[in-house]
């Protein structure tokens, strides 16, 4: 139902852990100065909730944002991407572009499963249109082009990042962000 910034999803493949530390405060003060979250909750993507789970660099970003001044979830697994478990989580690009990316494909499916299985009978068609502005909204909710991008955090100036395969749909909707990012000082 909120918005679950995830950093890095691909800018910066390989991070060591002062990296994770300044996404980890990056996107803290994007979701206090942009998304209203006070204090908000910050997670780090990893193998397992355990502090000690992960790659070193992660165990040691582990202990840098433990001992540090934001409110630290700790760490985070895949499916709290998605489940409201942090306000914000940090990863590496690698992993946060791998993470995104199966998010698309699920959800992409997903709507394929039930649109065929909506069409599969004239009665399951009936129910189709009973279901479809529901379905619709959830359609809208899932479509990666709908947000528009992403805001590339740390530079100078505001950056947004469409994907790569967006329509002029999608790009529309990134240069909405980009003018909402202008007004919202980001």
């Amino acid at each position: 139902g909120k918005p679950t910034p995830l950093l890095d999803v691909g800018a910066n493949v390989e991070v060591r852990p002062e990296r994770f530390v300044q996404f980890a405060y990056m996107g803290a003060t994007f979701m206090e100065a942009v998304g209203g979250v006070a204090r908000p909750r910050v997670g780090l993507l990893s193998i397992g909730e355990e502090a000690k789970k992960g790659t070193p660099d992660v165990v040691e970003a582990n202990e840098r944002l433990a001992a540090g001044t934001l409110n630290f979830a700790g760490n985070v697994e895949g499916n709290d991407i998605t489940n409201g478990a942090a306000d914000v989580i940090v990863t590496d690009g690698f992993t946060g572009n791998v993470a995104l990316k199966l998010m698309e494909g699920v959800s992409s499916v997903l709507l394929g499963a039930v649109k065929d299985a909506a069409m599969s009978s004239t009665r399951s068609k009936l129910g189709g249109l009973l279901l479809k502005p529901a379905l619709g909204n959830l359609r809208e909710e899932l479509d990666p082009e709908g947000p528009g991008g992403a805001y590339l955090l740390g530079l100078r100036r505001l950056g947004v990042v469409p994907h790569g395969r967006f329509t002029k749909f999608g790009f529309s909707q990134a240069i909405l962000l980009a003018a909402r990012g202008v007004s919202g000082d980001v």
